[in-house]
């Protein structure tokens, strides 16, 4: 016969406060860890699809110069007022197509710059480098910068850096690089606090319009110091 006075003595058995506080302390340990590995996971998806994007609009703009005989480009803001929210979050995360147009009659391109489409933005906490980006892809130099107008308004400009096209569609910087980093940003910075796991991505962009990416953070970092 089963005794149930044993029974109901090992049943009342429970934890006591110092195991209950070590695995509250365990489980606070394994949260903390999972929504740093999270939020990493999540800034290393923003590059990849921020990689994406560009890679879009660069087409875009190829297949818009020659398409229509006339010089395109790819800008991205870069020009930040600390004071103007709206700068802050355009800046180094903005990008659009623009182009000029051409007189039917003469052929000639017109002097001002005309957007084609709605301006895109870079996913949070992605940002374009121009530390990193280059107009050659060994021994290069800044992407090259021009002021444009962003939006209808046309007192809405700002500095950008700008990969063209020529009339036949032709990348007039071949062999440049477009890099772009993931992570948060400090108000008092320029660049994301990129911290021990570098979250990077970014591509070639070849004289014949093709892309190339970059998928080595070193390759990247050495790119600039040859």
């Amino acid at each position: 016969m089963v005794d149930n006075r044993n029974l109901k003595t090992e049943s009342a058995h429970g934890f006591s406060l110092v195991e209950l506080l070590t695995v509250m302390a365990i489980i606070s340990v394994l949260l903390s860890v999972a929504s740093v590995g999270i939020s990493r996971m999540g800034q290393a998806q923003g590059v990849t699809s921020g990689v994406s994007v560009a890679e879009g609009l660069f087409t875009q703009a190829q297949r818009l110069a020659r398409s229509r005989g006339t010089t395109a480009r790819v800008i991205i803001h870069d020009q930040m007022m600390d004071e103007d929210t709206a700068s802050r979050r355009r800046f180094r995360r903005l990008m659009l197509v623009v182009y000029k147009e051409v007189d039917p009659k003469t052929g000639a391109e017109a002097g001002d710059w005309s957007i084609s489409g709605a301006p895109t933005l870079l996913p949070d906490q992605v940002y374009y480098s121009p530390e990193l980006s280059r107009d050659q892809v060994e021994d290069g130099n800044e992407v090259p910068t021009a002021i444009h107008q962003l939006t209808s308004n046309a007192e809405d400009t700002a500095e950008c850096h700008y990969y063209e096209f020529n009339s036949q569609g032709l990348c007039t910087i071949p062999g440049a690089t477009f890099v772009i980093e993931g992570g948060p940003r400090p108000p008092n910075s320029e660049r994301p606090r990129l911290g021990k796991t570098k979250n990077m991505g970014g591509f070639v962009i070849w004289r014949n319009g093709g892309t190339s990416r970059i998928t080595d953070v070193a390759r990247i970092e050495d790119s600039t110091n040859n």
